[in-house]
């Protein structure tokens, strides 16, 4: 059995949606309350209280507060569950000698949601292709909210957990569904095999010459996000018309975020669908958008322009295309290879004769100066780790080494063969 998560959008009506508020304050009040209990016992006692203490303590809390009781024992498990995979995630940081970050108290403005950890409490039921009903609680209290939303699994698969959130004033459902692995499959309609090289130009650039436009949704709306940004610096923090743009800000970076999630979507969708085998490289976004703001002994060098870059970088959501590509190409039977940037370098990289050419990022075209091949540089990288993902073993052992040439000016450890990349498979 797969698991696969399902998000719906919920529509509650106003005494509905008053309804699910009350809870998430509920919930919210436990959790603080939770934290509170785990800090004055160690502070005045040396006692760590785990989650099975408080656990155990819930029949009697329900007894003193009724109004608990309708929220569901294991919705409130999974609160105080919540809580203590804070703290032990809080003491991995400070083991591993990380900023610890100890768990805060949380408003309810800003409390996310809670959860059913099972199928408990609650029932989904799908109506038609794009709605159905989702049904909280049990008896005459219970509540049945619309929702709308879809998935391709059939009604075969059997619901496992659910997550209600809420954001900028809207009510989402998470359902994670079990699912057979035939449901789960995915058609393939061509055999291609394709190297791509993802990046801000393009978003991605193939093999054979053709690329993906990128669609730069964030420097679009940044007219208007600077002008709802300069209106609420105008007002006084706090106010009405300040949290107004506040939410007007929200809702802008929620549609951004929409547009670019459906276009990684439908993108890798189309990847796995024609292709059996796909090569890329291995890129880390957190790495590529780190700040050149340095420190004050030693301050870094145009910054601004750094920044710039990071927002594309980010924009761009490398990261989000390879988490996606590496489930469909799982579900497609295709073959992910995943070339070791720092071993391979594919931007330096000849792909004609293997050779290692330096070039800065202003250099888009590659010229080798051994063989004499010349294409644009995203085409020829994604040719490279298609070579890579192609040779058995290790693809840059395997290729015949560079013809001789004078020695070049440039340190030896940016012209030297790597021994080794790394083959994955998925």
């Amino acid at each position: 059995m797969e698991r696969r998560k399902v998000t719906f959008k919920l529509y509650p009506n106003a005494r509905q949606a008053e309804r699910l508020t009350c809870w998430v304050r509920l919930h919210c009040e436990l959790y603080n309350a939770a934290l509170q209990e785990r800090i004055e016992a160690y502070r005045k006692c040396g006692k760590s209280i785990s989650y099975y203490d408080q656990q155990n303590v819930l029949p009697e809390i329900k007894a003193a507060r009724p109004e608990l009781v309708e929220l569901g024992s294991h919705a409130l498990q999974q609160t105080l569950r919540r809580l203590d995979l804070a703290f032990a995630a809080f003491f991995r940081r400070v083991k591993a000698g990380q900023t610890p970050g100890f768990p805060r108290f949380k408003s309810s403005a800003r409390f996310s949601g809670f959860c059913y950890p099972d199928p408990a409490g609650w029932k989904l039921m799908q109506c038609g292709k794009r709605g159905g009903t989702l049904r909280l609680g049990s008896g005459k209290d219970a509540m049945s909210i619309r929702l709308r939303g879809q998935h391709r699994f059939g009604s075969e698969a059997k619901p496992n957990d659910l997550t209600i959130t809420r954001k900028n004033g809207e009510w989402f459902a998470s359902v994670t569904l079990r699912v057979q692995e035939t449901a789960c499959a995915r058609e393939r309609s061509d055999a291609q095999h394709r190297g791509i090289d993802f990046g801000i130009s393009d978003w991605a650039t193939f093999d054979n010459g053709k690329a993906i436009a990128n669609p730069r949704w964030v420097r679009e709306e940044l007219p208007k996000l600077a002008t709802l940004q300069r209106e609420r610096a105008r007002k006084r923090k706090g106010s009405l018309r300040y949290k107004r743009i506040s939410w007007q800000a929200a809702r802008l970076h929620e549609r951004i975020a929409n547009l670019r999630r459906e276009f990684v979507h439908q993108e890798t969708t189309k990847l796995v669908q024609t292709c059996a085998v796909i090569a890329t490289e291995e890129l880390a976004p957190k790495n590529m958008s780190r700040s050149a703001r340095g420190t004050v002994e030693a301050p870094g060098r145009r910054v601004r322009q750094k920044a710039g870059l990071n927002r594309e970088i980010l924009s761009a959501a490398f990261g989000m295309a390879h988490q996606m590509l590496s489930y469909k190409a799982a579900e497609a039977g295709t073959r992910l290879h995943l070339a070791n940037t720092r071993q391979l370098k594919p931007s330096q990289r000849c792909a004609k004769c293997w050779a290692t050419v330096p070039k800065t990022l202003a250099q888009r075209v590659h010229v080798c100066p051994h063989c004499g091949h010349t294409a644009p540089r995203d085409q020829n990288s994604a040719s490279v780790v298609l070579i890579d993902a192609h040779t058995p073993g290790t693809g840059v052992a395997a290729r015949p080494k560079p013809l001789p040439t004078v020695r070049s000016r440039k340190s030896k450890s940016m012209t030297r063969e790597t021994p080794a990349t790394t083959t994955q498979g998925v």
